[in-house]
């Protein structure tokens, strides 16, 4: 086996696309916020003004809308919306936008050759906090009740939403510990104010909450995905440049719709300087879904995130309910999450995401939203041979190509980047203490959620990732795998991937792990002090027990793969460790070459 063909300008064809271009203009005219009743000035609500001179704007033409430097407040929910805009730019001169209700700060949709730069935006904390630190005080001897305090506050309100709690090391006041455990409000049975600073959560039999220990520090989130800072729907040629974003209660940057050829570059997603915030945004830095691809993320800083840094996904589908030969129904669905519309053509898979051979074009969509169903009708009758439970690609939406590249992606709570698209580059990025994997690509279907058409064509190269899985998230800093209802797939749906010359310091697990791939290359990374051996936490209730990356037998896995190429890797450990080998499920994997790695067993 040669996996040579693996060359770069595959992994790289039509990156050569991704050209964002700039506004054209015959005649460059520019206005002032302030023409339209703007003023930086604390209590005074700028939405009206922001919002006519928006409107003025894409009326007669304007090239470019100015903000004079100062602090814009909005109050009233009624935020900027640029929709249909054309050849523009808006120029935050350095301004900062505070925002306090919760709707989405910036609305950005159908606009072509435009450009946002120069600016912040921010939450008002001061009106209500998206998350505090929360610290156990005391648990009770039954197990059934803890004390959370809340040292940010000198009086904790009455009605302190508590939405999740997520593991925070006490000592660095960043996202996850050491198996870290997480826990969503909504399964506590009784939360009560118990003084000026905590509150008594009561706890129900059914839940296993012996992990608890005094002293051990949350992140609280009070809020989750309730607005989102950017919204950008439909645009074109869409350019983001030096825009930094303090804080959301929800995502930073949405991208959804017929979006395509558009650039972060130089932005932002950091906590205020001078504060104890616990977070940035309450979800995702990046969550782009049902889009057109194209796009670049490149010298940007996402840390202190809710969730994901990046998230890069199309939504699928799985099971149906057949009515007739044409018509099926599908649960668990909603509009925004999976957009359906007549001439969308609609691939089945079989539930182990292989192929059916069977596309059908939509003629018409029913939605029933409160039920979170929707009857779909095709122009051609459905064979009588697909299972109820097969996964449903809508292949009108491709998230994919894309370039990465030099980003830092920090401190965050989830994963570094999350990737169910294909032909990417993710190059030169700086990953560090991300909860969660560094690089995870993913695919699958089951009862929460279902994303991802599959990954090909994708070259990982030159990163830094330094103390990553932080919570021991998905067996590696770089995880490719699925998740099914049934398990693991041999079905390769990841597929001409390349990961070269890459450094991985401080894997609490395996450093790269591999499933459901075919044609992979491993080649030239360099893997320091990898799984540094049993660790005794005592998170589980047992002052013996064992961290389960022992388990994990090696600092590389190959299952359910073929045709991979694992070469010229280096490893170095300066700690014992319990596995030290590459390891290969021969039951589950064909054509795999192993050869001139050095310091593995």
């Amino acid at each position: 086996m040669n996996l040579e063909h693996l060359n770069h300008n595959e992994m790289l064809k039509g990156m050569q696309d991704i050209q964002i271009e700039g506004p054209i203009w015959n005649e460059y005219r520019r206005v002032s916020i302030t023409d339209f009743g703007a003023r930086a000035e604390p209590g005074y609500c700028n939405g009206a003004a922001f919002q006519k001179a928006i409107d003025y704007c894409k009326q007669e033409g304007i090239s470019e809308l100015t903000v004079p430097r100062g602090v814009y407040h909005f109050h009233n929910g009624n935020h900027p919306k640029f929709d249909g805009l054309q050849d523009f730019l808006f120029n935050g001169g350095g301004s900062e936008f505070i925002f306090s209700t919760v709707s989405a700060y910036f609305v950005i949709r159908h606009c072509v050759r435009t450009v946002f730069q120069d600016f912040i935006v921010d939450w008002d904390w001061a009106s209500e906090k998206l998350a505090s630190i929360g610290q156990v005080q005391s648990v009770a001897a039954d197990g059934l009740s803890f004390d959370l305090c809340f040292p940010e506050y000198d009086m904790v309100p009455e009605d302190l939403s508590i939405r999740t709690l997520n593991a925070m090391n006490p000592q660095t006041l960043t996202p996850g510990c050491e198996l870290g455990r997480e826990m969503n409000g909504n399964i506590f049975k009784k939360v009560l104010k118990k003084d000026s600073s905590s509150f008594r959560i009561e706890l129900p039999r059914s839940e296993p909450f012996h992990f608890l220990r005094q002293g051990q520090a949350y992140i609280v989130r009070h809020f989750i995905y309730d607005a989102n800072a950017f919204e950008l729907h439909g645009n074109q040629h869409l350019r983001m440049n030096n825009v930094t974003i303090y804080s959301a209660p929800g995502h930073a940057f949405v991208t959804t719709g017929f979006q395509h050829h558009w650039i972060l570059e130089h932005c932002r997603i950091v906590k205020r300087p001078g504060t104890t915030r616990s977070i940035s945004v309450t979800a995702d830095g990046c969550h782009i879904s049902n889009s057109q691809g194209y796009f670049v993320i490149e010298n940007c800083d996402f840390s202190y995130n809710g969730d994901d840094c990046l998230n890069i996904h199309d939504n699928s589908i799985q099971g149906f309910e057949r009515i007739n030969e044409r018509t099926i129904q599908v649960n668990r669905v909603q509009g925004w999450r999976n957009p359906l519309d007549s001439g969308d053509p609609i691939e089945f898979r079989n539930p182990d995401l292989s192929p059916t051979g069977i596309t059908a074009a939509i003629t018409n969509v029913v939605w029933d939203e409160q039920n979170q169903q929707c009857t779909i009708e095709f122009g051609s009758p459905l064979s009588s041979e697909l299972s109820d439970n097969v996964v449903l690609f809508n292949r009108r939406y491709n998230s994919g190509h894309y370039i990465v590249r030099n980003n830092f992606f920090h401190q965050n709570r989830a994963r570094g980047i999350l990737l169910h698209s294909s032909h990417g580059l993710v190059e030169n990025n700086h990953f560090y203490m991300n909860q969660g994997s560094a690089i995870q690509i993913e695919c699958g279907a089951e009862s929460r959620w279902a994303e991802g058409y599959g990954v090909e064509n994708v070259l990982i190269r030159n990163n830094l990732i330094e103390s990553c899985d932080v919570n021991h998230w998905n067996m590696a800093v770089i995880y490719i795998g699925v998740y099914l209802d049934q398990g693991r797939t041999t079905y390769p749906i990841f597929q001409r991937i390349s990961i070269e010359n890459n450094t991985i310091v401080n894997c609490p697990q395996q450093a790269i792990y591999v499933s459901s791939c075919g044609e992979v290359s491993i080649r030239d990374n360099a893997i320091m002090n990898p799984n540094t051996g049993s660790v005794k936490t005592g998170l589980d209730g047992d002052e013996n027990c064992v961290s389960n990356r022992e388990y994990y037998r090696g600092s590389l896995m190959v299952s359910h793969s073929r045709d991979v190429v694992i070469e010229n890797n280096r490893r170095l450990a300066t700690i014992p460790t319990t596995e030290d080998h590459i390891y290969i499920d021969l039951d589950t994997s064909m054509n795999i070459i192993v050869m001139s790695n050095i310091g593995f067993r």
